[in-house]
């Protein structure tokens, strides 16, 4: 006996689709993937930003903090110096170590790198 024969198209049928519906959805899909991309690159950027600001502000504070433990073993006093990170950022510290002639003496310390400044204002007991 023999079987009838079937062709493949007939076998599976397919939905029919109006003509440039394939193109339709390829430019959706690219479009999709285009805002998919812009979208990634957007995070990676502001990542990089974030990531940056957080190295310069722990660099600061860190110099803002050794200053201070510094200025509580010398005699009063005022200066400045400037120290330029890995990356080309410049921070400028300055302080002030005013004598408190019987009282606490006050110190203050200030680091400033590009539109940032970190004070600190303390006192130091004798």
């Amino acid at each position: 006996m023999r079987g009838r024969r079937v062709r493949l198209a007939d076998a599976f049928p397919t939905p029919s689709q109006p003509r440039g519906a394939a193109l339709v959805e390829m430019l959706a899909a690219v479009t999709l993937v285009a805002i998919a991309a812009a979208g990634l690159a957007a995070t990676a950027a502001a990542t990089a930003i974030h990531t940056r600001l957080e190295r310069e502000t722990a660099a600061a504070l860190w110099l803002a903090l050794g200053r201070l433990e510094a200025q509580r073993g010398q005699p009063p006093g005022s200066g400045s110096e400037r120290t330029v990170l890995a990356e080309g950022t410049t921070i400028d510290s300055t302080w002030l170590h005013e004598d408190g002639r019987g009282l606490p003496a006050k110190a203050t310390i200030a680091t400033r790198w590009r539109d940032r400044v970190l004070v600190f204002d303390t006192e130091i007991w004798p």
